[in-house]
């Protein structure tokens, strides 16, 4: 078999090496840095991204709480007007009654004094008329000659106008 053999110069191996070393270098130099800037500029961006939205979710929960406790308040005030409004119709309802009470009394006062009035009014013309007729019976009974008999009969005339009883 034969034996490849290696001929490794020495000078060869070191300018391989310097290449390689600059080759480095330079990528080092214009490409790792600038892609670790890149790189760490990126995550301090996602990481500000990352710190905006959890600020972000925490002013939302903030003010999804003070919606709610709004919601909650303006229920409250809500439930406090109807109960005043019920409150106050409830008296309102009770005044009416009341007036309407008073009102139907005074009425019913006002009616019976009426009443009154034109019992005593009834009563009055009556007498007026009880009266006149005992003066008209009086005059006939001036104007004619009385006997027994036409004094009977006057009387009984006398008491059929007035109402008297029928024996």
């Amino acid at each position: 078999m034969d034996i490849i053999s290696f001929d490794i110069e020495l000078a060869t191996v070191i300018v391989q090496l310097l290449s390689t070393l600059v080759l480095f270098l330079v990528v080092t130099r214009f490409l790792v840095r600038p892609m670790k800037k890149f790189l760490a500029d990126r995550e301090a961006l996602i990481a500000a991204d990352f710190e905006a939205a959890e600020v972000a979710k925490s002013e939302a929960e903030t003010a999804r709480n003070q919606a709610q406790d709004k919601i909650k308040a303006a229920k409250e005030d809500a439930q406090q007007i109807i109960e005043t409004a019920k409150s106050e119709a409830d008296v309102r309802h009770a005044s009416i009654l009341e007036q309407a009470r008073l009102d139907a009394d005074l009425e019913m006062k006002k009616a019976q004094e009426e009443i009154k009035r034109e019992r005593q009014n009834m009563y009055d013309q009556t007498k007026k008329e009880i009266a006149n007729i005992a003066t008209t019976a009086t005059e006939k009974l001036i104007r004619k000659e009385i006997d027994e008999k036409v004094h009977d009969d006057l009387f009984t005339e006398f008491v059929g106008l007035v109402g008297g009883s029928h024996e």
